[in-house]
């Protein structure tokens, strides 16, 4: 059952996303830039939270009523600027085919030469998010339904954005902007680390558990809990934190990877495997040996 208060929380980040692009856009003290820094980035961190919210819609967790819980979905796609039919239609292909070629969501299939691996890896850990959510999405939704169901997210935010490029000082319609490259690129990294750099096979071994629960539920609503998230996709992302605590020891027995935090997790797989490469699985590892024995 959907939590009942989680679809609050898009209140909440609108007047916080409002808030950061207010002060940081006026902030004229004298560490103008450092907070203008940490505004944006505390700004990208409501669109990612709104991106969230939009994530758990898409899997039935917003509300017990369907139609609420899909115009939910789709006001969200207006602010992501995509389209709700076709990021549902992809992220539930995701968890139903994760990690085959069915998979729209995944970056190493189809499997390509090895040069093009690395070249698609190295952009999507940058600007994959944006790419997938204002071009794949639109595209698989139009193979889902009619044109204007599919497009109508898009041309909307198209709209939206238009309009506040007209209605507000540009201080503050330059700042919006930046915090939406931010959230761009901020939204790539943490889709980066959740299954890349790990083992290729459709397996919860290509699932990153993190333990950042009180950062994963305020602005991830839970999706910190990946390997949890994979492995049980209805329940409610603010109820994984009791699923991860009951399935912890079986899953790390499993090889399924925890990490702490994002950010521990990105840089230390960028400076073990820079380009985020598929890793042999266990049993692949184990072949040589065996056949040495």
């Amino acid at each position: 059952m959907p939590v009942s208060w989680q679809k609050w929380k898009l209140i909440a980040y609108l007047a916080m996303l409002v808030f950061s692009i207010i002060f940081g856009s006026t902030y004229s003290g004298p560490f103008t830039v450092p907070v203008q820094v940490f505004c944006i980035i505390f700004g990208a961190l409501q669109f990612i939270g709104i991106f969230g919210l939009m994530h758990e819609s898409a899997h039935g967790h917003l509300a017990a009523n369907r139609k609420v819980n899909r115009l939910l979905g789709e006001a969200m796609s207006l602010i992501v600027g995509t389209s709700y039919p076709g990021y549902r239609a992809a992220h539930l292909t995701h968890h139903a085919r994760f990690r085959t070629e069915a998979d729209p969501q995944e970056i190493i299939f189809p499997k390509r030469s090895a040069p093009a691996t690395m070249a698609l890896l190295t952009v999507a850990s940058v600007v994959g998010a944006p790419i997938f959510l204002l071009v794949r999405a639109p595209m698989i939704a139009l193979k889902h339904t009619g044109v204007l169901r599919a497009l109508w997210g898009p041309i909307a935010a198209v709209a939206l954005y238009a309009l506040l490029s007209q209605v507000l000082p540009n201080e503050q319609w330059y700042f919006l902007l930046w915090t939406i490259l931010a959230g761009s690129v901020l939204g790539s990294l943490n889709d980066m680390v959740y299954h890349q750099g790990l083992v290729a096979e459709d397996t919860l071994q290509a699932c990153t558990s993190f333990d950042c629960d009180a950062f994963g539920q305020m602005f991830l609503s839970g999706a910190n809990r990946h390997a949890e998230h994979h492995a049980y996709p209805d329940v409610p992302g603010p109820r994984l934190v009791k699923v991860a605590k009951v399935l912890r020891e079986d899953f790390q027995s499993r090889g399924i990877p925890y990490e702490r935090s994002f950010t521990v997790a990105y840089l230390r797989r960028f400076f073990t495997n820079p380009l985020f490469l598929p890793l042999a699985s266990p049993q692949e590892q184990d072949k040589p040996a065996r056949a040495d024995a």
